[in-house]
């Protein structure tokens, strides 16, 4: 009975932490839409220091400000670099300027939506939504453990409900404050975030659905 009870910690201490490996690791958005799992070192006015998530035994790298779009720390808190708080240490020559300026997409909004298309900006909101959005995770990781540790008519509960609700203010990242006050984008990008929470819910379910499972199989082949 021991040697079960140990097997069946063993499975939900495994899900729980595969579950939570997007929380372990901070995350930096470089401005050109790369993503870098690290462990950040340091946050300078000039450079972020940092070790790659698979090396922490390795090198400390630096990444110039001027490449970082936002951070993403392991404990959920976001950073949105302004390019206009990085402080330049030398005079630049307009080759370098030019060299070194980062050209963000730029969608111009105006109050007249008539000659504005509409697809372009829904597009653009839910490519942001795929890009930034994680504050699914919360709501995932409670219905896998609620799942696994109750049942699956249980984890029915959480699933459903989190799966069908608005994903809150609080949990949204935009790259570009101006943008939310466009109707399209803004509601393209709030329904890409629905689907993309509505999805890893269900995933984390059925995760918690098959560890139930295996947990069944157990107990059958224990009894015997």
């Amino acid at each position: 009975m021991k040697k079960f009870i140990f097997i069946v910690v063993l499975i939900i201490s495994s899900i729980i932490t595969n579950a939570q490996d997007t929380n372990v690791q901070d995350i930096i958005y470089k401005s050109d839409g790369a993503e870098i799992k690290v462990k950040i070192i340091e946050l300078t006015k000039e450079t972020v220091k940092y070790k790659n998530f698979n090396q922490l035994q390795g090198p400390i790298r630096n990444i110039p400000l001027t490449e970082v779009f936002m951070i993403i720390y392991k404990d959920g808190t976001k950073e949105v670099i302004k390019k206009s708080t990085v402080m330049q240490t030398q005079e630049e020559t307009p080759q370098q300027k030019q060299t070194n300026t980062i050209i963000m997409p730029k969608i111009e909004t105006n109050k007249d939506n008539s000659s504005i298309n509409y697809q372009d900006f829904c597009f653009k909101g839910q490519q942001d939504a795929s890009r930034y959005y994680t504050g699914y995770s919360t709501a995932s990781n409670w219905t896998g453990a609620i799942t696994i540790l109750a049942g699956g008519l249980i984890g029915l509960i959480p699933a459903i409900a989190c799966s069908s609700s608005q994903p809150s203010m609080s949990s949204l990242t935009f790259p570009d404050q101006e943008l939310i006050k466009n109707s399209s984008y803004y509601n393209c990008y709030i329904q890409e975030a629905k689907r993309i929470k509505s999805r890893k819910v269900w995933t984390m379910f059925g995760i918690g659905v098959g560890v139930n499972f295996a947990i069944i199989l157990l107990l059958t082949s224990s009894g015997q």
